[in-house]
């Protein structure tokens, strides 16, 4: 999961999960935009994954 953390210098993308900072920015407005990237190419990425057949048909 990726955080914003507010510095003195700045703003830093920080990944929890694997415990380490990923870039920093020097406005929230672009820590935001790379988060938000990240996040949309993730879950076009699962979609291009996603099949009906993997659906089941009886609910």
């Amino acid at each position: 999961m990726l955080e914003i953390h507010s510095k003195n210098d700045g703003f830093t993308v920080y990944d929890t999960e694997a415990d380490e900072a990923v870039m920093r920015f020097s406005s929230r407005a672009e820590a935001d935009e790379l988060v938000a990237s990240l996040q949309i190419r993730e879950l076009h990425a699962k979609l291009q994954h996603w099949s009906m057949d993997a659906v089941p048909t009886v609910y």
